[in-house]
Formats: structure tokens, C-alpha cells, sequence
């Protein structure tokens, strides 16, 4: 089964595909929270956050085409959520005790935060895809043996399968997972 790329959800979302729409969002929300987070936003707030993130790219997804030459897509996404941000902070600073110079000296620890949340975001990405490629027994024992460390014989004996299929599956698994990732780096 072939994978949609991110690449053909963002064309089939700019086609107003309501589906599309539901699996981004599913897809986006978790970053869209976890970069509030990092801005110390109060729950209130991170939900803003994600309708507001959401509601500007769905203004855009009209006229959106992605374009590579142009940047990365997290580029892009970061963007809107950065300045959707700032803005939650700006209205925040007029209606409680402003921020201090300290708030904004951690600009590189926040920047190190985004690159994590991407890669976390981007694995989750990569594992759902995954899923769809292999059969359940050997992404199971992909995820006992290679992610859970589970040994080679417990995993054989749990998916009651041979020690060399548990090789097997792991091996297979983590070539089309580095292949799956690179796909998405490229695209995203």
C-alpha cells in the first residue's frame, strides 16, 4: 500500500479534502502543543494557539503550493506558530505584569526544544507510515525486539515466530524506516 506523502495531503487539502483536513490536524495538533509548551502558554492559550495555527493555514490552503525552492515546510509551519505565539504573548503583556529580559534569553534552548518536537514528530510520522507497509507480525516484532528491547527469543516466542524472522523483520523494518524518513525530510 503506497503512503500518502505530505506533500500529496498538503495538494489534497488546498483541494478543501475534509479528510486530509481531519488527518493534518490529527497529524499537527500535538506540535502545534508542545511549542506552547515551550513558551510556558497556559492551556487556555495553547488551545488558541492550535486554532489559530489552524485557522491561518486553512485561510491559506487555497492559494498554498508548496514549493521546496521556497523552504521546508516545518519552516513554514514554525513560522505561523512563532508569530501566532508572539501574539498570545503580546496580548498577555497587556493585561498582566510584562515578561522580563529572561523570557526571551532562552531563544536557543527554545530552538533546540522545535528541532526535538520535529524529529519526535516527524518518528511518529514515519512509524504510522510504517505500519502501512509491513504486515502486523513484523511491525510487532520490529517494536518488540528493535524499540522495546525485548531479546530476539522473547519476541519470537511472544509473535510465536522464529529467532531469524525476528532478524528478519527488524532489519526489513528499519531500511524502509530510514527510507520513509528521508522521503518526509524531503518533502517536509
Amino acid at each position: 500500500m503506497a503512503f500518502t506523502t505530505r506533500k500529496s495531503l498538503l495538494a489534497k487539502i488546498r483541494e478543501g479534502d475534509e479528510i486530509s483536513w481531519d488527518e493534518f490536524y490529527s497529524a499537527y495538533r500535538p506540535l502545534i502543543l508542545l511549542r506552547g509548551q515551550d513558551f510556558a502558554l497556559k492551556p487556555t492559550e495553547k488551545e488558541d494557539l492550535v486554532q489559530i495555527v489552524m485557522s491561518e493555514i486553512f485561510k491559506g490552503s487555497r492559494e498554498f503550493l508548496y514549493d521546496r525552492s521556497k523552504g521546508r515546510f516545518r519552516d513554514y509551519i514554525k513560522k505561523i506558530i512563532s508569530n501566532q505565539i508572539a501574539r498570545i504573548l503580546r496580548k498577555r503583556i497587556n493585561q498582566e505584569v510584562p515578561l522580563c529580559d529572561n523570557d526571551f534569553s532562552q531563544i536557543n534552548v527554545l530552538e533546540q526544544a522545535w528541532r526535538e518536537e520535529w524529529r519526535a514528530h516527524l518518528m511518529k510520522m514515519a512509524m504510522s507510515e510504517l505500519k502501512d507497509y509491513v504486515e502486523p507480525a513484523t511491525y510487532q516484532a520490529f517494536i518488540l525486539y528493535g524499540l522495546h528491547r525485548k531479546t530476539s527469543a522473547e519476541a519470537a516466542k511472544f509473535l510465536d515466530i522464529s529467532v531469524n524472522a525476528v532478524y528478519i523483520a527488524k532489519n526489513r523494518c528499519m531500511e524502509l524506516l530510514k527510507k520513509i524518513i528521508s522521503d518526509l525530510e524531503a518533502e517536509l
